[in-house]
């Protein structure tokens, strides 16, 4: 039985074909999430093996490391036209630095999956850096927290990928989310230092320095001969004012230049927002001329992870809470005149509101992409049912709400795509399994595959991901 939302595009012939022949439909995963082996065939350990150690953790996680071809199978059973998965830093190079040795072992794991992932039809998308960075670069000179050994170390690791792998990867990202990474890392194993403002601009300098070098080398040395484009990931829920106050507006507006801006601002329009400029004061990361140079301009397209909504109430919060801060110290509400914004997933990440979707959608758009004339890539995308992990297993299969949320989100893509003419050239659905999601363990499940962690991580398909598949079939030009 198809979905009710979904039926409301799929008999509606004003949505066969909408989409361009070349869409990038997908899902995505990253390296620590799903790997597991942490100390195979030559891996150094990264942050979070250390820093998760007595908690749920990466250690198995979804044993992706060995089971990559029963997930290869499960993408080209989905119709996945595209993959997007992130390399381990430390598993490539086990201490991570400029002059440390390369582990053979580990390109080796992303080389054959790389080309059977190609043998099969399926696009790769590489992250070069998903939060997992090697625990010796953190011990050595504070991680992220130093903004000359990292950098160079960062573009060093760049260069291998390029290199090893460059000749078949076109789609390069370089970074993920780095305003969320920040959040993690003064959430855990940067907490015990952790100065707010101070080290929002530490952490931000050293990640668009990093960004921006790892750009320009690829454009200097790699892209005409390899022929592929590089990008860089934000996240960036949409944030609603409560009411018509100018309190509540201006905590909209703060949330979004905080969240996006902060990142998004320097690559596209050279600078950063007002509103961040004096929030952080002295703190403001700064760069000399030659360094903006770099970083303005330095993306190919605007990767963008979304998940849901929320209203502003207007009240500013005085807070150490590192998520709070992070999310703009603003006071996030739910609900508006007894009506609650969408249904909610587990813990509240997230609530699910397609028509916030489409204002962020339109708000990238114009701020950014359109005059930029670059496409946007929706990277990430899911819902996480609440108390999923507490059901039966029929009832994770048969996942309806994921099916309803899907289903209103994707019918806004389309309408925005159609009526707004916004250039979305790809969508990937987060995640392609349930996975380790990081400091919140295993009782968040965004997968479109339930994995049974009693019995091998063996894979189930949910339904949501022929439901995926159903719809693109459909809207997707042939």
């Amino acid at each position: 039985m198809v979905n009710s939302k979904a039926h409301l595009i799929l008999q509606d012939p004003a949505f066969q074909g909408v989409l361009p022949r070349d869409f990038a439909f997908g899902s995505a995963t990253a390296s620590y999430q799903i790997e597991g082996a942490i100390d195979a065939d030559g891996k150094g350990p990264c942050v979070w093996d250390d820093c998760l150690r007595e908690q749920d953790n990466g250690h198995v996680a979804c044993d992706s490391y060995n089971q990559w071809k029963e997930d290869l199978k499960l993408l080209k059973q989905y119709g996945c036209r595209v993959y997007r998965f992130s390399i381990a830093w430390s598993r490539v190079k086990s201490l991570g630095g400029r002059n440390d040795s390369v582990n053979e072992q580990g390109i080796k794991y992303y080389s054959d999956m790389i080309d059977d992932l190609l043998n099969a039809g399926i696009v790769p998308w590489v992250t070069i850096f998903h939060w997992d960075h090697p625990l010796a670069l953190e011990k050595s000179y504070g991680g992220f927290f130093n903004d000359t050994d990292l950098v160079e170390d960062f573009v060093s690791y760049a260069k291998l990928c390029f290199d090893r792998f460059g000749d078949r990867v076109q789609n390069w990202i370089t970074i993920n989310e780095p305003h969320i990474f920040t959040m993690q890392s003064s959430s855990s194993y940067k907490q015990p230092q952790w100065v707010h403002k101070q080290d929002h601009g530490r952490f931000a300098r050293s990640l668009l320095l990093c960004h921006a070098r790892a750009v320009e080398l690829y454009r200097r040395e790699f892209k005409q001969r390899q022929n592929g484009r590089i990008g860089i990931v934000y996240n960036c829920d949409w944030v609603e004012p409560v009411n018509d106050s100018p309190e509540a507006k201006s905590a909209a507006d703060f949330a979004r230049e905080w969240v996006l801006g902060f990142y998004a601002d320097p690559v596209f329009l050279g600078r950063f927002p007002q509103s961040v400029v004096d929030y952080l004061g002295d703190s403001l990361p700064a760069f000399s001329d030659e360094e903006w140079r770099l970083i303005k301009g330095s993306t190919e397209f605007f990767g963008w992870n979304h998940y849901g909504t929320q209203y502003a109430s207007g009240k500013r919060l005085e807070t150490d809470n590192p998520r709070l801060v992070s999310f703009g110290s603003i006071e996030r509400v739910f609900e508006k005149d007894g009506v609650v914004i969408g249904n909610k997933g587990e813990a509240g990440h997230p609530y699910d509101v397609p028509w916030g979707f489409r204002k962020l959608l339109r708000y990238i758009h114009d701020r950014y992409t359109g005059p930029a004339s670059i496409p946007i890539f929706i990277t990430e995308c899911g819902f996480s049912i609440d108390g999923e992990a507490d059901m039966t297993f029929e009832e994770r299969i048969h996942d309806t709400q994921r099916q309803d949320y899907f289903a209103g989100y994707l019918k806004e893509l389309l309408e925005a795509v159609r009526d707004d003419k916004i250039d979305c050239r790809g969508f990937m659905a987060w995640s392609l399994m349930d996975n380790l999601e990081w400091l919140y363990g295993y009782r968040k499940r965004f997968g479109i595959t339930a994995v049974d962690m009693e019995n091998g991580c063996k894979r189930t398909p949910k339904d949501s991901a022929a439901l995926l598949k159903e719809i693109f079939d459909y809207s997707i030009a042939q």
